[in-house]
């Protein structure tokens, strides 16, 4: 049976971590592809927030602006891609919503209701965390 792959993924630039959304913390912390200073802080210090099968998707769109979660990603400066419904014009002025991609601050989106996100529609695609976020993170 093929396991579904779709926001699985870890990519690297210069300065930035992308974690897919889908990802789970239990997969995070088996797979061998992902940086170790970001696996051990997974593992050490979010692993005991979370379930192993919670995704980072769930995690995000219901984190609450207090609490340990929250402060670890404050301090990885952790960034949330999302899709939304969006208002555009259409030809002869019609309004049609379509979803465009949007990056949020972890603060921003965590100010967010969960009835504005549900209105919204938003869908939780990727966690981008500060390379030097992680990097200055005291494990």
């Amino acid at each position: 049976m093929l396991d579904y792959q779709d926001y699985r993924y870890i990519l690297q630039d210069t300065g930035t971590l992308f974690v897919g959304a889908k990802f789970t913390f239990g997969d995070i912390a088996k797979e061998e592809e992902i940086p170790f200073k970001f696996r051990s802080i997974v593992m050490r210090h979010l692993m005991t927030e979370v379930d192993n099968e919670d995704t980072f998707e769930s995690v995000f769109y219901y984190m609450k602006p207090e609490g340990y979660l929250y402060e670890v990603f404050l301090q990885l400066r952790a960034k949330v891609k999302v899709s939304q419904l969006t208002p555009t014009k259409v030809l002869f002025g019609k309004t049609k919503w379509v979803y465009k991609e949007h990056v949020y601050k972890l603060k921003e989106f965590v100010a967010l209701s969960k009835e504005e996100k549900e209105r919204l529609g938003i869908v939780v695609q990727e966690i981008q965390c500060s390379k030097l976020g992680i990097m200055t993170f005291s494990v």
